[in-house]
């Protein structure tokens, strides 16, 4: 009777974190009915893996070939209001060249928890404009460069700008005052 129950609980999981690149929160399980000792069971059982505390993946989740797991995996561990941030924008819409080991995450509010490295986190930063990538939520391409400029250089920034306008992320009014706004700060 308890193997049914803790079936049924994987399957209201699972239907729920397929959609977001195979991860769930414990919140999110018990707003859908589904009690913390049950995921614990099912993370025992090795149905659930444990990312973080109170983040889980499920087992039969394969990668997703965009490449944007890593990312989705450290926003999630920062938390619901947190948001892909500067120079992984960029690398997540290959717009420029960054430092592939790196994925910044930024969140208005304050995280105190441990993070693994290469997870870079900006606490405090305010999203002025939510944007998704890939059902990610980030800063929009425009923000990202302009947030980038003490860590990218100018260069490559340039060419974001342009790879940017080129693939419809930046309007030509967006490009123009992102470029006016680097030539400014530099």
């Amino acid at each position: 009777m308890i193997y049914c129950r803790t079936m049924s609980a994987y399957n209201t999981i699972f239907d729920e974190a397929i959609g977001y690149y195979g991860l769930f929160r414990t919140s999110q399980a018990k707003g859908l009915g589904v009690s913390g000792s049950a995921v614990l069971s099912l993370a025992k059982r090795g149905k659930l893996l444990r990312i973080a505390h109170g983040l889980y993946r499920i087992d039969k989740y394969v990668p997703q070939p965009d490449g944007l797991d890593a990312y989705a995996i450290a926003v999630a561990r920062v938390g619901d209001d947190a948001y892909l941030w500067g120079p992984s924008v960029l690398q997540a819409h290959h717009l420029c060249p960054t430092d592939p080991a790196k994925i910044y995450v930024a969140t208005p509010s304050r995280f105190r928890g441990h993070l693994p490295q290469g997870i870079i986190l900006k606490n405090g930063a305010k999203l002025r404009k939510v944007d998704f990538i890939g059902g990610i939520r980030a800063q929009s391409a425009g923000q990202a460069i302009l947030s980038s400029q003490h860590i990218i250089m100018f260069d490559r920034l340039l060419e974001a700008v342009e790879n940017a306008r080129g693939k419809g992320l930046l309007s030509e009014a967006e490009a123009h005052s992102t470029l006016k706004e680097l030539y400014k700060n530099d």
